[in-house]
């Protein structure tokens, strides 16, 4: 049987397996730079920034199911004045030719609705969706440029990229702050003041954080073999999540209190029987809107959350034995997460037990630190 403790630990295993490693983030964040280096040598004519958006911005990227798969890195190209350009112009006559030219093996460069989506030979394991936009003076938004593929036409929208990244942090800002402040202490003779943006970047991990990528992965399996398009989408996710997290200092009890509220939260923001999730970062944009063209794909959404409710949020999650949490665990979140997780703590629990840091408490049976009753050492326990 397992208790919220246990389930906390499973969970933050399980996001921390599902999670890209430093090395792959490093490679990712060389990647960007360095194309926003060419692209700034190469269009004196421009004033050009490149930033990550998306889930490397907010720190909530997933490792693809197979190693076949590429990470998705969102990157935003802005250019600081309009220029004078359509927005066919920008995207297609200015911004295409230096993608080209970054990387002269490219692998494929795709025109899709807000991006190229771009992939290069000697760039492994990631492919680029960039955005082309351009900065709307002392605004602090962008207008980003959108391409309707049946009619074939360009026009600006309206976007707030950073902004979004701002509010989401805002949404679990006194979580991250106990996490660093608890970081800080650990590890107060390796940190360096300059050091402590990449701190909260890549070792601090809200619940909220967990909450988003655990609910990407179960998406993620659940659709693998669905090629309808329905799949739901990463940014609606996210900002569910974010809206409906009230600072839990847990994934737990934040798993469950966003999953249980979701629902009535997307029908009371429905606008004259329309769907409705707008972006918070910018008002007007609804995140949504494919949902009331295409009913579907709200349908989806909805079957899948009643899924991610059972799945991850179920009382019966708390009754079931070690065989058959395993059991759930590669059903819902992929084969080689869960082998790789139970392993993990198959083995930390093994070595707790030697030290005699591990026992049993009486009450429920259960392992944990705080039990009284030492647990005999094997070398055969957790194989």
């Amino acid at each position: 049987m397992y208790n919220k403790d246990d389930l906390n630990r499973l969970y933050r295993e399980i996001a921390t397996s599902i999670d890209i490693s430093d090395d792959m983030f490093q490679s990712a964040v060389n990647e960007y730079q360095a194309l926003g280096k060419w692209i700034d040598e190469n269009t004196p004519k421009y004033r050009i920034s490149i930033y990550p958006q998306g889930s490397f911005g907010l720190g909530t990227v997933v490792k693809p199911i197979t190693n076949d798969d590429d990470y998705d890195l969102d990157i935003v190209c802005q250019f600081e004045d309009k220029y004078g350009l359509t927005a066919k112009q920008l995207k297609v006559d200015v911004v295409k030719p230096l993608l080209v030219g970054y990387k002269k093996t490219s692998r494929d460069i795709e025109n899709k609705r807000r991006c190229w989506h771009v992939e290069y030979e000697d760039i492994p394991h990631f492919h680029m969706d960039v955005i082309p936009a351009y900065a709307v003076a002392k605004s602090g938004t962008i207008n980003i440029t959108d391409h309707d593929e049946e009619l074939d036409t360009y026009e600006y929208i309206g976007s707030n990229p950073s902004g979004y990244i701002k509010w989401f942090f805002e949404r679990c800002a006194k979580q991250r702050e106990r996490l660093l402040n608890n970081y800080l202490k650990e590890h107060r003779n390796i940190v360096a003041s300059a050091d402590i943006e990449d701190v909260k970047r890549r070792k601090i991990k809200t619940p909220l954080q967990r909450v988003v990528q655990l609910l990407k992965r179960h998406r993620d399996i659940m659709f693998a073999d669905d090629d309808s398009g329905n799949k739901p989408i990463s940014i609606i996710i996210t900002t569910m999540a974010a809206t409906l997290y009230q600072e839990e200092d847990n994934i737990v009890d934040a798993m469950a209190n966003i999953l249980k509220a979701a629902p009535k939260w997307i029908l009371n923001n429905m606008r004259e029987g329309q769907y409705y999730i707008e972006n918070p970062s910018y008002r007007g944009e609804n995140f949504a809107d494919k949902w009331n063209s295409h009913p579907e794909r709200a349908r989806a959404y909805f079957m899948w959350l009643k899924q991610a409710t059972t799945d991850l949020a179920g009382e019966e999650l708390y009754s079931l034995s070690r065989v058959e949490m395993g059991e759930r665990v590669k059903r819902t979140f992929g084969e080689k997460t869960g082998k790789t997780v139970f392993a993990k703590m198959a083995e930390e629990d093994r070595t707790a037990i030697k030290d005699g840091t591990l026992k049993i408490e009486p009450s429920s049976g259960n392992l944990s630190s705080k039990g009284i009753i030492p647990v005999p050492y094997t070398r055969h326990y957790g194989e």
